[in-house]
């Protein structure tokens, strides 16, 4: 009972406040591109989102260990909906201020960093553990729709009102789901570890936590390369294939964009089904490499039976391999992302996330900046197949390396940093006891 109504309220606080946003960063564009007719101006602010995420991941994961994650929750939302508002009477009299917004960008990153590592620790203490992947599987979807409709709203709500209007249904919404996360119920994990070590000692934790796991090492890799490759695949070469090289029109990109959402959704609700989700677990890194031949398959108006000139069979065709793209990585990303959260310590839970977080976040920049030269010295087909080929191999080299298989087999959540001379099983040892967080 406890676990469907907090699915529930989660799903719907996501739904509310993500779609708001949607809204609001395409209608912000738009507004940005009106107002100085330059693209790169709109990549400048852009990537002032990306910048307080980095540092608040790496440092402050030991804050939200140690906090009361609800009321970080809760408390992030609501300033994010009244910086918006604030924004909002500031964009009177200041409508033309790049600054502004650059600020905006800036304050709603580090408060939806430190949101987004509370949301993340949080999902193992909102529904037990076999539910966990569930709700992941419902963020995927909310995303994925959202990406659908957002645009779409987006676009009309700023030419029928007007970015004003928008400001205020982002700020409500903001302000709406940070009234639904305090009616979570939370049960938290309160390790019997003695007294709280001072803050650079719990950091210093974390990163010997991670040097003792080689799987976790390993799945730092993996992570970075996946987002390395996958990331600027989809935001950079594809809109570049399908628009630049092969000249095909923005409503038929935005078809092809939508396949893929809809393959995200189509996976998401499959790897909600328990005994999926199950079989799955331990072939993550197959799915890896059926991705790989996905991206392979970007090429195949090159092949000479295709007259790249038939633009609906080119359109077809790309929906139907991101469609299978989205199920792939959907189907792979869930359960990884779900067992790490089991499987990590909860008074740790966060800083390791945040990890993760930080060097994805990096490598995806970096890849857009190396495939963006690349495009501009290199034939778009053999990127495609280059790119896939690298993500083949790292897929076939995880599902054999044996401390990852090890790594997803484990069913007992270790409670404490090994020390040194001390056996990995004396690490479950740790007792906890559960009491309700409000």
């Amino acid at each position: 009972m406890r676990d469907s109504r907090n699915i529930a309220i989660f799903s719907l606080s996501r739904l509310i406040s993500e779609l708001g946003t949607s809204v609001f960063r395409f209608a912000l564009s738009l507004y940005i591109l009106d107002l100085t007719g330059s693209a790169s101006m709109f990549a400048l602010v852009l990537s002032f989102t990306y910048i307080p995420g980095i540092f608040v991941n790496i440092f402050a994961g030991v804050f939200v260990d140690r906090s009361n994650k609800k009321r970080i929750m809760v408390i992030t939302d609501i300033l994010s909906g009244v910086s918006i508002l604030l924004l909002m009477l500031m964009f009177q009299f200041y409508h033309d201020s790049i600054m502004l917004f650059i600020v905006y960008a800036m304050v709603l990153s580090t408060l939806q960093a430190f949101f987004m590592l509370a949301v993340n620790a949080s999902i193992p203490n909102i529904v037990a553990a076999d539910k966990v992947a569930a709700v992941n599987s419902s963020n995927q979807s909310i995303g994925a729709l959202i990406s659908i409709l957002g645009p779409v709203i987006g676009a009309v709500a700023y030419s029928k009102f007007g970015l004003e209007k928008i400001f205020l249904l982002d700020g409500i919404s903001f302000i709406l789901s940070g009234f639904l996360n305090m009616l979570l119920i939370f049960t938290v994990r309160k390790e019997h570890l003695g007294a709280q070590k001072p803050y650079l000692d719990s950091l210093k934790e974390v990163y010997s936590y991670i040097k003792q796991r080689t799987a976790i090492k390993y799945l730092l890799t993996i992570f970075v390369i996946i987002n390395f490759i996958i990331g600027p695949a989809i935001s950079l070469i594809l809109p570049f294939i399908v628009y630049q090289a092969l000249k095909m029109s923005p409503e038929q990109l935005s078809f092809i964009e939508a396949a893929l959402a809809v393959g995200v959704i189509v996976g998401a609700l499959l790897v909600s089904i328990p005994k999926i989700n199950k079989f799955i677990t331990n072939k993550i890194f197959i799915l890896i490499q059926l991705q790989a031949l996905m991206i392979m398959l970007w090429m195949f108006p090159k092949w000479p039976i295709i007259d790249t000139n038939v633009h609906i069979v080119i359109m077809v065709g790309y929906m139907i391999v991101l469609a299978l793209t989205g199920v792939f990585n959907t189907m792979g990303n869930i359960p990884m992302l779900s067992y790490v959260q089991i499987y990590i310590p909860e008074h740790m839970r966060a800083s390791i996330l945040g990890v993760v977080s930080t060097v994805t976040t990096i490598a995806v920049p970096i890849g857009m900046w190396i495939y963006g030269a690349a495009l501009e010295v290199v034939d778009w087909s053999y990127i495609t197949v280059i790119s896939g080929a690298c993500l083949l191999i790292v897929g076939i080299i995880a599902h054999r390396n044996h401390d990852l298989r090890e790594f997803f087999n484990q069913t007992i959540e270790p409670e404490t940093v090994r020390a040194p001379g001390v056996r990995e099983a004396d690490m479950y040892k740790a007792k906890v006891t559960m009491k309700s967080e409000n």
